[in-house]
């Protein structure tokens, strides 16, 4: 009888072992903090033109704004910040993606973008990984190649068909933003192999673009309504109604644009003042950020400026996580 008795209590105890174990690991899992994702969305300066060269230079001259960007005469690699770059080539060669570090710009390596200061922003404030996918091609404008489907065109927005997004097709970059998201987030062991299993949530975007905008006074003119219409087409696409949404303001010429770059300046601007916006779009001013002195672009992509890209992708940052902390506090 007592040994019945103990082999009874035997297995429930190694049953109750099992279950809390189960339930333990189940726990474990669930622990894991999601990936927070950030589109970073733009044209040649959000592909990324600030130069490495001149940033390994800032790194000595002024170790205590850049230091932190090197350790042992070789560039960090943040383990809780990710970034995949697909490009649109033929087979993906040049897909870009890995660790948060230097060279995620264009060319490869040699440059770098708004990404690098964005994304020790909140990989400092947010706990858990971050994964930034870039979807940025240079030459392209708001209304033609990132024109949302609101605005217009010529075929109805279908993300099977991939025709509509070729480069010069009316609305290609828009449709392409959504082909990197899917590569990328269907399969995310594969996109990053340290995010296998992980969830996620698309917590933000930031957008940065304008010059082939702003050298067609009808697209300037445009410009805003096009804007509107992308945050709006943007979010129902995504499923995401109160996506927070940071604009970068076009920053060539410091404090003394041209008139047609003023008012390229208050079109970008002016989505952030609408109420329908309000508390889930900023508008960040890059104007203050302008370096004439270096010339590492010749003339082009704010100069090459490594102290430009990198402080505009801090002030990017920085405004996401007002806009995140904002829209915690409203639930």
């Amino acid at each position: 009888m007592m040994r019945g008795a103990r082999a009874i209590w035997l297995f429930s105890f190694t049953s109750l072992l099992v279950v809390l174990l189960a339930a333990s690991a189940a726990c474990a899992a669930e622990a894991k903090p999601s990936v927070k994702v950030f589109l970073l969305v733009g044209q040649s300066n959000m592909q990324g033109k600030g130069s490495v060269e001149q940033l390994g230079q800032l790194v000595k001259s002024d170790p205590a704004r850049f230091g932190r960007l090197q350790k042992d005469g070789k560039w960090v690699e943040r383990d809780n910040v990710f970034v995949v770059y697909p490009q649109f080539t033929e087979g993906g060669k040049d897909d870009l993606n890995g660790k948060l570090t230097v060279g995620f710009g264009w060319p490869p390596r040699e440059r770098f973008g708004p990404e690098l200061g964005f994304g020790n922003v909140v990989g400092d404030a947010i706990h858990g990984p971050v994964l930034l996918i870039k979807c940025a091609w240079g030459g392209q404008s708001l209304d033609v190649d990132f024109r949302p489907p609101s605005s217009g065109w010529d075929k109805p927005f279908d993300p099977n068909n991939r025709e509509q997004w070729k480069p010069g097709t009316k609305g290609w970059a828009y449709q392409q933003i959504f082909n990197n998201v899917h590569a990328t987030l269907d399969d995310l062991g594969k996109s990053v192999p340290e995010l296998k299993g992980r969830s996620y949530d698309i917590a933000g975007l930031v957008w940065f673009q304008g010059w082939n905008d702003l050298i067609d006074p009808k697209r300037v003119s445009a410009y805003e309504g096009n804007l509107v219409h992308f945050i709006r087409d943007v979010r129902l696409h995504l499923n995401k109604p109160r996506l927070p949404i940071v604009i970068g303001v076009m920053g060539q010429d410091g404090d003394k644009p041209s008139p047609p770059m003023q008012r390229m300046r208050q079109a970008q601007e002016a989505p952030a003042r609408m109420d329908e916006f309000r508390g889930s779009v900023v508008a960040v001013p890059t104007a203050p950020y302008w370096d004439p002195t270096v010339h590492y672009d010749g003339g082009y992509h704010y100069n090459g400026s490594a102290r430009f890209f990198y402080d505009a992708g801090e002030a990017f940052g920085n405004a996401m996580l007002k806009l995140l902390d904002q829209q915690q506090a409203e639930k």
